[in-house]
């Protein structure tokens, strides 16, 4: 099962693919039969069965660890509160785990809240033991939080912002300079900052968000990678774009790692059976996944009137229960179909934002485990090596012999060896294109003279 890939990549900048799955709890309730629509706050852990709680965490954690094989960069994930999103409410814990069972891959643990924390030097010191124990393969993503986070943790939405920045840049001191120091702040005071174990290396801090327009000033201001959260394409260009401009005012030319896309995936061999195979899970998840009250995304204070100005200006409240999956596919939410298809899509979307860092999305945990499987399996062997010629990771050194990932395997095996076969009806048959729709699967009409007579 292969397809030509020989048509040259038209992205001339280095693009690191990170692999992501969301390990949500799929046993609940239709949205639509919840007195509270929400998933984030209130949903009742009664709907909670630890047989299958743990089998969607065992699952996500192997998933996640296997991206090192199928050849992604990296892998992403987020930590979520209160329901059933993902079965990580400490995502420095879970990268601990990935760290333990992974050599190479870089690893974004996206979500520790700050403002969760007494003191950002707690955070500190989990993050210089994990980065110190992956060997320097941490990213940290410092989101704000979901409003609805602010709710579930009991934090205070009003002084969000200020005691978020405040606890970034003592957090940012902590990781970078010796100790002990003194820190006199709004809202930490602290007479000995003294982070231990100390750090080698430069930890690299990524920023999720929306479209804040503080945000995008801070990951301009601190040379970070700014990630878009659940924008459609055409924001995530003029977001992108945004970001750039603002970090010309800093006066440096950004590196195109500094942006990172989330684009959601499916793969299959032809369009017709990857939409058949994720038509439900889309679904399900646009129907049940982000239907949430404005007080709830939104509690006062949490958002500044500029950019709740910017959202509310950007479509704010399309109502995603009513998208059909040829809706999410046209406005580019997701990404769906042959591995072709999903390479002109994904060169579009890189080429159309100049993002340097991709987070793919192959689930958010309602796919089936050997459907996902087998996604990441044709989607390693038949649309990474587009972009990887060599069939390496970026990170990666050259072996000498053999293979290491299966992307690997797809781009240095040889093609000029015959394909498997059978006779069938006086003809030889490629088995592995004899079961997918529109392939003509006949090598060549058969006889006996064929066969080499010992």
């Amino acid at each position: 099962m292969t397809t030509s890939n020989s048509d040259a990549c038209k992205i001339k900048h280095d693009v690191e693919f990170f692999g992501t799955v969301e390990g949500v709890y799929p046993n609940i309730p239709y949205s639509g039969d919840r007195p509270s629509k929400s998933i984030y706050i209130d949903l009742p852990n009664t709907y909670y069965d630890p047989i299958q709680g743990q089998n969607v965490l065992e699952n996500t954690l192997d998933v996640l660890v296997s991206m090192e094989k199928y050849g992604l960069d990296g892998v992403a994930f987020t930590e979520q509160h209160n329901g059933p999103i993902n079965p990580f409410p400490s995502g420095m814990v879970a990268a601990a785990y990935i760290a333990a069972r992974t050599s190479r891959l870089k690893i974004v643990a996206s979500g520790p809240l700050l403002n969760a924390y007494q003191s950002p030097i707690r955070l500190a010191e989990e993050i210089a033991l994990v980065s110190q124990m992956s060997h320097g393969r941490l990213i940290v993503g410092l989101p704000m939080g979901l409003g609805q986070q602010y709710h579930s943790l009991g934090m205070n939405p009003a002084t969000a912002r200020e005691r978020h920045k405040e606890g970034h840049d003592l957090l940012a001191k902590a990781l970078s300079e010796p100790g002990p120091f003194t820190w006199r702040g709004k809202f930490f005071n602290q007479n000995y900052v003294n982070v231990w174990p100390r750090l080698d290396h430069k930890v690299d801090f990524l920023l999720p968000s929306g479209g804040s327009l503080e945000t995008l000033e801070l990951a301009a201001q601190r040379r970070y990678t700014y990630q878009t959260v659940l924008n459609h394409r055409p924001l995530m260009k003029a977001t992108m774009d945004k970001f750039r401009e603002l970090c010309r005012k800093e006066g440096y030319e950004p590196d195109p790692k500094q942006s990172a896309c989330v684009i959601q995936v499916h793969v299959a061999e032809t369009d017709e059976i990857a939409r058949k195979e994720v038509e439900a899970e889309y679904l399900w998840d646009y129907q049940n996944y982000f239907e949430t009250s404005a007080v709830e995304t939104f509690p006062p204070g949490y958002t500044s009137l500029n950019s709740m100005k910017a959202i509310l200006s950007n479509g704010y409240g399309l109502d995603t229960k009513k998208m059909t999956l040829q809706d999410l596919i046209d406005n580019n939410w997701v990404v769906v179909g042959s591995p072709q298809t999903v390479i002109e899509k994904l060169e579009e979307t890189i080429l159309e934002t100049g993002c340097g860092r991709v987070l793919l999305n192959f689930s958010t945990g309602i796919k089936k485990r050997w459907l996902l499987d087998k996604c990441l399996t044709i989607f390693s062997q038949e649309v990474l090596p587009h972009f990887r010629k060599n069939g390496k990771p970026l990170d990666e050194r050259t072996s000498p012999q053999g293979f290491d990932t299966t992307m690997e395997y797809a781009v240095k095996r040889r093609k000029d060896v015959p394909s498997p076969a059978i006779v069938r009806d006086g003809y030889l048959i490629d088995i592995w294109k004899n079961a997918i729709p529109g392939e003509d699967p006949v090598i060549r009409k058969w006889e006996e003279t064929n066969t080499t007579q010992g």
